[in-house]
């Protein structure tokens, strides 16, 4: 279907190509100066380039993406020769994206396999259950080697499910430095004492020591 675009309409199509997921005009605004008015919105809905949506998480604001016809007219508006009369600036777009055109061509690549969604967020670093006991041990811990209560420990790994707690708590029991005990007085135990020992050696800890946290 061969189109003729306004620059707005151009820009929109192009700004939600390099955002290729969802993109409201505030993610817009913020990456490219600009935002898709109620006028170009309408249109690019209209010849069904791009599908709009009211989103409740944004009260009511738009998010706009492009639909599969919005993707095949970036790819033909790569292609296109530049307006007479046009900025500068606008210029070198049309240029870069004839280049980018060529590129896509010569290397047989589709808008799939050159846009892409940005992945470049780091990866969450993987939990260390026992690096994370040694933390919170340090710092309950008034010195090195103090006797810290097993409660406590856990209400400060929250986080952590009891099961990584308990694993953790076994592994670092195998260290030299680390000392799991039962309260000698099991009749000052209260009951958040006892649920929060860790069964190892045959018996119930409630306290933990490591020497070099």
């Amino acid at each position: 279907m061969d189109v003729l675009l306004s620059i707005p309409e151009k820009s929109a199509l192009f700004a939600l190509m390099l955002f290729v997921e969802e993109a409201s005009n505030t993610d817009i605004r913020e990456e490219y100066g600009f935002t898709i008015d109620k006028k170009v919105r309408d249109r690019l809905v209209g010849l069904g380039f791009v599908s709009a949506r009211k989103a409740k998480e944004l009260r009511g604001a738009f998010v706009h993406e492009l639909t599969d016809d919005g993707w095949r007219q970036c790819r033909a508006e790569l292609t296109a020769k530049t307006p007479a009369g046009v900025q500068k600036p606008y210029r070198l777009l049309f240029g870069l994206a004839r280049a980018l055109d060529r590129h896509l061509t010569r290397s047989r690549l589709e808008m799939a396999d050159f846009f892409a969604p940005d992945d470049s967020t780091p990866a969450p670093a993987p939990v260390d259950p026992a690096g994370e006991v040694r933390a919170a041990y340090e710092s309950l811990a008034s010195r090195p080697g103090a006797w810290v209560s097993l409660a406590q420990l856990r209400d400060a790994l929250s986080h952590l499910s009891r099961e990584e707690v308990d694993a953790a708590l076994v592994r670092l029991d195998l260290e030299p430095s680390t000392y799991l005990i039962p309260e000698a007085n099991q009749k000052m135990l209260s009951e958040a004492e006892r649920d929060a020992a860790v069964h190892v050696g045959g018996e119930d800890k409630h306290l933990l020591s490591i020497d070099h946290a």
